[in-house]
């Protein structure tokens, strides 16, 4: 409607008060005194994503127990006559400072005839604010990253594969690493699935952004959603940043799928299939990360955990890998020691090194710990002995020296023999005693240093050579 050429004399604003309060850019929303809705203008339409004809006549009240609005300003300037400021999240995903304020009849204020709301869209710069805080966590963590890799060497990430198990396992990573895919790596505890993980990341197009790694029994559950997904913020607190968009193009490694707990499978789920997830703000949130995680369990084991999510196991189904303990790829042991030894002189600036005997009962020992256990030990032996040669006692494994020593007199070696068959007819035989001594398999695996799964598939594995009774036989 065009004022242009009218008399000022026959002018009125209150004539095209309505026009005025349309072309504010803040949202305007008037109630009466009993909460009824009396106005809103064309912004508030815009920022809430309600319509003028849906709103007009209907009580905040009710809006608010409907959940057409989260929380009402009206309401609470209603209930202590005074102006109110607070933020809120609207149904369009907008977020808005909104401040409530009373009218009142005359100079008194004892009549209150309207509250009058205005609100103020900061979307745009609560965007900003949490994109600079989500890169200021993100470069700590960066920081922190680099400073462990500096710590631990920077080619610690690489893998130390000469068994013929471990050249599969660095070809199927070097063929699943540019792919882009979940991955599933599952073997026991200690035997280098987190280190595989990072060989991964840092072979794939994300080798620039973070690898941020998640133990699900280490997160007290009732800090859980905080801790993957921030929180919103409010006036008083600034918004934090959770896990999951600090991992924002790079790589999630996730320390035992069976641990996940089931009311957050299907916002990974979500993640997982759709790139995207539900925030503690109830909007949705576009997040591009690759996740790996590792397990105890194969995904046949998985498949009969009632706990976890068959969807979400399909995504990660499709490359599964075992990691194999060390003991069944020997020939990386001595390599790891002079791996983690050279790492451990670097650091210090010594040349500490193995005697022979100590080489021969380092790969003579079975590590039921592993790759952890042993880089554990090098460290130890280095640091407790008086000079640079690391000896047996050093080593403080006398039992197993011991072992050693008395297999050696004891046994004459042949000529001619079948070393494969014979090293698994030596582990059958310890696999049979502990089941029959301990009569139920996780406790017989404990006993072996090993897991139930291993010790299943072990067992299934010497019964089709006959080299074990078939216990579902008997």
């Amino acid at each position: 409607m065009s004022v242009q050429g009218r008399n000022p004399e026959n002018f009125h604003v209150e004539d095209y008060l309505e026009a005025v309060l349309d072309n504010f850019h803040d949202g305007i929303y008037i109630t009466d005194r009993e909460a009824n809705t009396v106005y809103l203008n064309h912004s508030y339409e815009l920022i809430s994503g309600l319509r003028k004809s849906e709103m007009i006549g209907k009580n905040m009240k009710d809006l608010v127990e409907a959940g057409v609005i989260s929380m009402s300003g009206t309401l609470a300037v209603l209930q202590s006559g005074e102006p109110v400021t607070s933020e809120q999240i609207f149904r369009t995903g907008k977020r808005a400072v909104i401040t409530s304020t009373p009218v009142f009849d005359g100079e008194d204020h004892t009549n209150l005839v309207m509250v009058v709301t205005l609100v103020r869209e900061i979307t745009e710069i609560y965007s900003i604010r949490k994109e600079l805080q989500r890169k200021e966590q993100q470069n700590r963590r960066y920081m922190q990253e680099l400073e462990r890799m500096r710590r631990e060497l920077d080619g610690d990430v690489e893998l130390v594969a000469v068994a013929e198990a471990s050249r599969k396992l660095v070809e199927f990573a070097n063929k699943v690493a540019p792919v882009d895919m979940p991955v599933l790596l599952w073997g026991e505890k200690g035997s280098g699935k987190c280190r595989m993980a990072k060989y991964i990341h840092a072979h794939s197009k994300r080798s620039e952004a973070a690898f941020l790694r998640v133990d699900f029994t280490a997160v007290p559950k009732g800090d859980l959603e905080t801790y993957l997904f921030g929180t919103p913020g409010n006036a008083e607190h600034e918004p934090q940043i959770g896990l999951l968009e600090s991992a924002d193009g790079g790589t999630l490694y996730i320390e035992e799928l069976a641990d996940m707990p089931e009311d957050i499978q299907g916002d990974l789920l979500a993640l997982l299939r759709d790139r995207c997830c539900v925030m503690k703000e109830g909007y949705l949130q576009k997040l591009n990360i690759r996740m790996i995680v590792g397990s105890r369990y194969s995904i046949p084991q998985l498949e009969q955990m009632s706990s976890i999510n068959r969807q979400l196991l399909q995504h990660f189904s499709l490359f599964s890998v075992e990691v194999l303990p060390l003991r069944e790829r020997r020939e990386d042991i001595i390599p790891l020691i002079d791996f983690f030894l050279n790492q451990y002189n670097y650091k210090t600036d010594q040349d500490k090194h193995f005697d022979r005997e100590s080489y021969q009962c380092l790969s003579a020992y079975p590590w039921p710990g592993n790759i952890q256990e042993l880089r554990n030990l090098v460290q130890r032996a280095a640091i407790i002995s008086a000079g640079d040669v690391i000896s047996v006692q050093d080593l403080f494994l006398h039992d197993q020296v011991e072992k050693v020593g008395q297999r050696k007199e004891m046994f004459t070696y042949p000529d001619q023999t079948d070393l494969k068959m014979e090293v698994a007819k030596f582990e059958a035989g310890y696999l049979e005693h502990a089941f029959q001594r301990y009569g139920n398999i996780r406790e017989a695996a404990a006993s072996l240093g090993m897991d139930s799964s291993t010790f299943v598939r072990k067992r299934q594995k010497y019964e089709q050579l006959g080299l074990m009774k078939n216990e579902k036989k008997k």
